[in-house]
């Protein structure tokens, strides 16, 4: 997996955090007559008014919608898409596609921006938004940045489906920004753990606080430096799930997480549960943690 730093890539490209509500939307459709807004719009509630060119590209996990992609461009990003969607499901540990809300005639959506500026990259509950292929900015795009945003916004959608959230919206029913960011970062393969010495000069800047108190979109400081939390964001979630010298929860208890959720326990709640430790425990303790993780 190529290594890209997570501040370039918000330089690239604006990531959305998401969150999920009590109403959600219906599975996608290919619009008629002018083909208005589909499902992208209500994922997003509604603030997206894109059209799209009404030839939706349809594979076995994936409908791409494209405000002007080629079938070809389609194609290439289909199957780039199916490939991130297999990884994805065998690191997930899905044994089943009914485990995602996969019923038949069912399918994740993609909006394709081609000509759309400025380009963004969003993971929502049934599908995602990401640059179209043969966009006019692709070919200057590293490749890796690419496949970072596929995955990073995939596992948004595979949160969003775990949990069997419908849409978005705010507390109880969503997963902490700090752990579902974090777990997006990792997992797309942007991560790269802090020296101690890197993780302390974080701490000296006066504004920063705890990752971990950074539960709600408002809780973030300085909502302009969003970015600059991502990547200790990761390195929670990597501490979390580093079963050598870390916390040691595996993908088995994740998805207990997940599945707690499901059934109805706020993020807190699943999160004690399934991983032996409080949030309020980790970020009371998570300098000290850290510090001891990172080889203080």
């Amino acid at each position: 997996m190529t290594q890209v730093p997570i501040l370039a890539l918000l330089a690239v490209t604006p990531l959305l955090i998401t969150s999920c509500d009590s109403e959600g939307p219906t599975a996608p459709g290919p619009g008629s007559g002018d083909c208005p807004a589909g499902q992208w719009a209500a994922d997003s509630y509604g603030y997206r008014t894109w059209r799209h060119d009404c030839e939706p590209y349809v594979s076995e996990h994936f409908t791409v919608y494209s405000d002007g992609s080629s079938t070809e461009a389609k194609d290439t990003l289909a199957r780039l898409a199916e490939g991130v969607f297999s990884e994805l499901a065998a690191e997930f540990l899905i044994a089943s596609e009914a485990e995602l809300g996969f019923t038949p005639g069912y399918t994740y959506y993609i909006y394709a921006q081609k000509n759309i500026t400025p380009k963004v990259a969003e993971g929502y509950r049934h599908g995602f938004l990401i640059e179209a292929v043969d966009s006019p900015e692709r070919p200057t795009r590293h490749s890796g940045v690419y496949r970072y945003l596929m995955r990073h916004e995939l596992t948004h959608v595979f949160q969003f489906s775990l949990i069997d959230c419908p849409g978005n919206g705010a507390w109880p029913y969503w997963l902490d920004i700090w752990f579902s960011e974090g777990q997006a970062v990792v997992v797309g393969g942007a991560y790269t753990k802090p020296t101690l010495q890197q993780f302390r000069t974080w701490f000296t800047d006066p504004t920063h606080i705890v990752p971990v108190r950074i539960q709600r979109r408002p809780d973030f400081p300085d909502i302009d430096r969003m970015g600059e939390y991502y990547q200790m964001f990761a390195l929670t979630y990597a501490y979390l799930v580093d079963t050598t010298s870390g916390h040691g929860a595996s993908m088995a208890d994740l998805r207990n997480l997940f599945q707690y959720m499901k059934e109805g326990d706020t993020f807190h709640d699943a999160f004690q549960r399934a991983l032996g430790i409080s949030v309020a425990s980790l970020e009371e303790n998570y300098m000290d943690i850290m510090e001891e993780y990172l080889g203080g």
